[in-house]
C-alpha cells in the first residue's frame, strides 16, 4: 500500500480543474471546506437543488451552477468530478462519470455491496480513469504520525493491531458496519500494510444494534482484533487503536495525535487546532493526494482496486457472524 505521509506536496502543480455533483449538508460540512487545502479549481457545482447549487458554488467555486449534470460536462472543461452523496444514489453515476471521461472522487463507503464495489474498479480500469474514496482517516494526523514511525529502525516489524469503533445507535446492524465500522476494516488493512488471510467473528445484538468482537490474522503475518459497536453513546470520541511493534508500541486515542511508547522515553504528537479538514480528519490530504496521483500517473492511497479489500474484509462480517473465515 502507498504511503499517506507523502501526499501533502503538490502545491506548485498546476490545480486539477473539477465539477461536484452533490451540495447536501454532508459534503458542505466535509468536503467543499476542504477544497481550498488541495491544488483542485472547482469550476461547477451541479445539485438537483437550485439554491444549494448556487450557493456552494457560489462560496466554495466561481458561482457557476447547475441542476442538470449533463449540461455540467458540456460546458465545463473539467478533468475530476467530486460526487458526494449516498453509496446507492451514488453508483450509477460514478459509472456514468468514469465512462464519461473524468477521474472521480467519492466519498465513503466505496459502494453499497462488495460486488458493486467490484464493478467500480473494473469501471475505472476499462475506461483508465482514477477513482478515489475519501478513506480520510488514513490521511489523519494520527494516522500519518503513527505510519511514520512504524518506518523507522527502532519500532521494528509490526506484530499485533488493536482497533475499537464504538457509537451509538444505528438504523441497522448493516448501516452501522457500512456507514461507520467501515473506516475501521479500512485502518486495519492500512496500518497492518496487508489484507485479511482469515478471521474469526463473534457477534451479540440487543434491540437491533450490534457488538462484534473479530480476531484477524493478515497476510503478513500481523494478528490483532477490533472491538466494534453500535450500543455506546454518541457524546465521544470513537477512534481508538494500539500499535505494537518488536520494540516499541504507539496509541492513538483519537485522530488527533499519536503516543509513543519506547524504552528511552515516550513521545506525545497532538494538534487540537479547529483546521479540522486539513489536520485532523484528513479530507484535504485525501484530494491532494487524489490530485498528486492523477498528475503523476500512479495509483493512489486509497484507490478503488484497493478498496476492494475493505470491503471483502466489510463483507466476511457482515455475512459470516459467528465462526472462522478465510479470505
Amino acid at each position: 500500500m502507498a504511503i499517506a505521509a507523502e501526499s501533502q506536496k503538490g502545491t506548485d502543480m498546476e490545480p486539477l480543474r473539477i465539477g461536484f455533483l452533490g451540495a447536501g449538508g454532508f459534503a458542505r460540512h466535509t468536503i467543499y471546506p476542504a477544497l481550498h487545502l488541495a491544488p483542485v479549481a472547482l469550476q461547477a457545482v451541479c445539485d438537483a437543488d437550485e439554491n444549494r447549487a448556487k450557493d456552494a458554488a457560489g462560496k466554495f467555486g466561481t458561482g457557476r451552477y447547475y441542476t442538470d449534470r449533463h449540461e455540467m460536462f458540456e460546458k465545463e472543461d473539467l478533468e475530476a468530478v467530486i460526487i458526494s452523496m449516498g453509496p446507492d444514489p451514488r453508483q450509477p453515476l460514478v459509472l456514468e462519470t468514469l465512462a464519461a471521461g473524468y477521474h472521480v472522487f467519492t466519498p465513503k463507503p466505496p459502494a453499497p455491496s462488495l460486488e458493486e464495489t467490484i464493478a467500480l474498479a473494473e469501471a475505472a480500469e476499462k475506461h483508465d480513469k482514477t477513482l478515489m474514496v475519501n478513506f480520510q482517516r488514513r490521511f489523519s494526523l494520527g494516522v500519518r504520525e503513527a505510519r511514520r514511525i512504524m518506518q523507522t529502525e527502532s519500532f521494528g516489524t509490526l506484530t499485533q493491531l488493536f482497533c475499537s469503533f464504538c457509537s451509538g445507535k444505528y438504523p441497522t446492524v448493516k448501516s452501522y458496519l457500512l456507514d461507520f465500522a467501515i473506516h475501521h476494516f479500512d485502518l486495519a488493512r492500512h496500518i497492518a500494510g496487508a489484507d485479511v488471510k482469515e478471521l474469526s467473528v463473534f457477534h451479540n445484538e440487543v434491540d437491533g444494534q450490534g457488538a462484534f468482537a473479530v480476531g484477524v490474522e493478515y497476510t503478513n503475518g500481523v494478528v490483532g482484533s477490533l472491538q466494534l459497536s453500535s450500543q455506546r453513546l454518541w457524546q465521544r470520541n470513537y477512534d481508538y487503536i494500539e500499535i505494537t511493534g518488536q520494540h516499541e508500541y504507539i496509541v492513538l486515542d483519537g485522530l488527533w495525535g499519536a503516543q509513543h511508547f519506547t524504552e528511552s522515553g515516550n513521545s506525545f504528537t497532538s494538534n487540537f487546532s479547529d483546521q479540522r479538514n486539513g489536520e485532523l480528519t484528513g479530507d484535504g490530504i485525501s484530494l491532494t493526494e487524489f490530485v498528486n496521483a492523477i498528475r503523476e500517473g500512479r495509483e493512489p492511497v486509497s484507490s478503488i482496486q484497493d478498496c476492494v479489500g475493505t470491503m471483502r474484509f466489510y463483507d466476511a462480517v457482515l455475512q459470516r457472524k459467528k465462526g472462522v473465515i478465510s479470505l
